[in-house]
């Protein structure tokens, strides 16, 4: 199994920096205990081998961390859920499952935004929805539709497809809520986000 350095390096995309804080194993289980789901192996080793951080202007990772006041760390958004326009079948009108939010997909120009507003998209999982292993389907919440529900987007059947073939791949970039990208926003670059202590 390769690491992720080792990955992103082959896929062309540098890693800026290193945090001096990881998640261990023990973050990992307290965040599974919680969510009362297992996160996808792939995303596991991205945790504890890089740590939360950017791609180019695009994806932003969150990993499971404790510390008193940290916010950016996996969650279920179900209540977000409840009224929406699948943009990928459009069959689904609501997700009742359990919906694991691991980070974010910035729609809009830098500054990159901190919240979920109408420049970004929740970045999550649906274990209910199993591809490879225990990989599972990965999507967006596009809330643009001002008026509206917002928009699910179907973006990759794992985490690992979704940085090698969505980012380095810029397959993200045929997607609706891309349609200019900027030269920034697909920039083949992880930049490393240092966690607070804990």
């Amino acid at each position: 199994m390769t690491d992720w350095y080792t990955s992103l390096r082959q896929a062309g995309i540098t890693v800026l920096g290193a945090p001096t804080r990881l998640p261990v194993e023990e973050d990992l289980a307290r965040t599974e205990a919680r969510l009362k789901a297992r996160l996808p192996e792939s995303y596991r080793r991205f945790c504890t081998e890089l740590g939360p951080g950017r791609f180019g202007d695009l994806l932003e990772i969150w990993v499971p961390w404790h510390a008193k006041g940290f916010f950016d760390s996996p969650r279920d958004i179900r209540d977000r859920l409840t009224s929406l326009v699948d943009a990928s079948d459009g069959k689904r009108q609501a997700v009742t499952q359990k919906a694991l939010q691991i980070g974010y997909v910035v729609l809009g120009a830098p500054p990159i935004p901190r919240l979920i507003n109408n420049l970004s998209a929740e970045l999550f999982l649906l274990p209910s929805e199993p591809t490879e292993g225990d990989e599972c389907t990965l999507y967006a919440l596009d809330h643009r539709t001002s008026g509206a529900p917002p928009r699910l987007v179907k973006l990759a059947r794992s985490f690992t497809s979704l940085l090698l073939e969505g980012f380095a791949g810029k397959r993200l970039a045929r997607l609706p809520f891309v349609a200019a990208p900027g030269p920034d926003q697909f920039a083949l670059e992880y930049h490393p986000r240092e966690l607070p202590a804990p």
